[in-house]
């Protein structure tokens, strides 16, 4: 597990547990460690925690966490009536949310050892002429961006498929002509952005290209707005950098575990100050 030794489970946030991983003092720096998912996932919510109505994107954004293409891709392989029967199961990974009035979905690719990142961006709904738009990001250029971005559309189209049913169904529920007329002008393309200098730093990469385009993005994308991207969007080293932040992250989460464990226990010791093993003692002696 590279620097973290060993892992437990820590609360972040009022409403999530996550899987935090032991910080192991002999891996100091821990610079040629490969992100794994827990990692990523841990950052993941933390960025989604940060978000306030005072901050322009932040609150119009949905990221799927690291677990969720390979899921995916295991939903589209399915056939037949297996395969709408499971897609409503499958909704629970988004459950409450409806993905189509958000301005930004991301998803992290995770791939053959190696990880990418997609951005849907989808238009404002005055906007009748633009449909979503889906950006890969990958600072390897290893995923095969076509194969990518044509599990994605699947994804999108299944999914407004199964809201257009509903609609028919449950008079309740509100969707618009619009929106679906748009879902079958979907544009996609390979954004070419800055390249890492090593064979570690991917998945770091990843979030960086999240969190310095929730800090960057307009309230909705549009076809003029790709010129923020390019080889020029930020220096890889100040991707590498995030290394650390998540890591002194990770460590001050662990400490406030630990503050918490150690004052549950001393809640458990009886009032007159003995533990229950050292009263057991006390009796055989006697």
């Amino acid at each position: 597990m590279g620097f973290f030794q060993s892992f437990t489970w820590a609360k972040l946030g009022s409403d999530s547990w996550l899987l935090l991983l032991v910080w192991a003092p002999r891996y100091q720096t821990g610079q040629n460690v490969v992100s794994t998912s827990p990692i990523m996932n841990f950052y993941v919510r933390y960025l989604e925690m940060q978000a306030s109505p005072s901050q322009k994107a932040t609150c119009d954004y949905h990221i799927f966490n690291a677990f969720f293409y390979n899921k995916l891709k295991q939903q589209l392989s399915r056939k037949g009536g297996e395969k709408e029967s499971f897609f409503v199961k499958f909704r629970r990974w988004w459950k409450g949310v409806n993905l189509f009035e958000k301005a930004y979905i991301l998803i992290p690719i995770h791939e053959d050892l190696h990880w990418s990142l997609v951005i849907i961006c989808f238009p404002e709904k005055k906007d009748n002429r633009s449909g979503p738009m889906l950006l890969h990001l990958d600072s390897l250029k290893l995923h095969y961006s076509r194969v990518v971005l044509e599990d994605i559309t699947s994804f999108l189209r299944e999914e407004w498929q199964y809201l257009h049913q509903e609609v028919a169904r449950q008079s309740d529920v509100e969707i618009s002509d619009k929106i679906w007329k748009r879902l079958h002008n979907i544009s996609s393309r390979r954004i070419e952005v800055p390249q890492q200098k090593n064979d570690y730093d991917c998945g770091i990469f990843v979030l960086y290209f999240m969190e310095h385009f929730i800090d960057e993005a307009p309230e909705r994308l549009k076809e003029v707005d790709l010129d923020m991207f390019g080889k020029q969007w930020f220096k890889p080293e100040e991707a590498s950098r995030l290394r650390k932040k998540i890591r002194d992250l990770l460590k001050t989460e662990f400490r406030k575990l630990r503050k918490r464990s150690i004052a549950c226990e001393s809640l458990a010791v009886p009032s007159g100050g003995s533990t229950s093993a050292e009263n057991s003692n006390s009796t055989e002696s006697s």
